[in-house]
């Protein structure tokens, strides 16, 4: 009973963020800087750092914006293909501290990490087996199979203060 209950309030919980960012708030999709901390990296510089990175395709860094009245929200999210199944736990931490470590923008909720790979397993619950406890997924839709919110006090907790510094090459 309370797996359920719990299931249902982690999708409940990405559909209201999905449903969000879909519409009902203004977006702006950006590359262009925020402001910039101390430490991390650039987003140019983690798109880069991703684009090469051994064993991805298909990488992408994006950055939303949205505003609803005078509130501001930041999201980052990172994504990826992967070839070999066995990565994807390695590759969610990656991905998610290329994210965080991006010094321009600082995420409000967390990290969104896209991971995809055929067959699609469910990444959230890859990501809770492998020490992701509060992280939020939904396995509604193949699609949503692939998204996974690692909230902010888990990936601070990991990485450190924001901005976080790059992966080691």
């Amino acid at each position: 009973m309370v797996r359920r209950r719990n299931a249902i309030f982690s999708a409940l919980a990405v559909s209201i963020v999905l449903v969000m960012l879909a519409g009902g708030c203004a977006m702006n999709h950006s590359d262009e800087p925020q402001h910039t901390a101390s430490g991390g990296q650039s987003l140019s510089s983690a798109k880069e750092e991703l684009a090469h990175k051994s064993g991805l395709r298909d990488t992408g860094i994006e950055v939303d914006t949205s505003y609803s009245g005078a509130s501001k929200r930041s999201l980052i999210t990172v994504e990826a293909t992967v070839s070999d199944e066995a990565q994807i736990p390695q590759v969610i931490d990656y991905l998610a501290q290329v994210g965080w470590s991006i010094n321009e923008v600082e995420p409000d909720t967390g990290i969104f990490v896209r991971i995809r790979f055929t067959p699609q397993p469910i990444i959230g619950k890859v990501a809770q087996t492998n020490g992701w406890t509060t992280a939020t997924y939904s396995s509604a839709t193949d699609g949503l199979k692939q998204l996974v919110v690692l909230p902010k006090a888990a990936v601070s907790q990991r990485f450190g203060n924001w901005p976080g510094p790059a992966p080691k090459p």
